[in-house]
């Protein structure tokens, strides 16, 4: 029991990095694209396409700490 909780505290840490990686990423290139819209006509574009892999980032994630606790409830 102790190791599945370990393992989900790394798992939780490690997706904390990437969801933090992701939603910067997505939220910097969004603002990015505000100020350069005029110059930059892919940049919408972009922006939204980090933002969808940023969503579906924590939606992998959160399947993953919902599976590694309902694996940890049933033992």
């Amino acid at each position: 029991m102790r190791e599945m909780m370990l393992g989900m505290v790394v798992v939780g840490l490690l997706a904390g990095l990437a969801i933090g990686r992701n939603t910067e990423r997505a939220r910097r290139t969004y603002k990015d694209w505000d100020v350069a819209k005029t110059a930059l006509k892919k940049g919408r574009g972009m922006a939204l396409g980090e933002i969808r892999k940023a969503a579906i980032t924590i939606l992998l994630i959160r399947g993953l700490l919902v599976v590694i606790f309902l694996a940890a409830a049933n033992v």
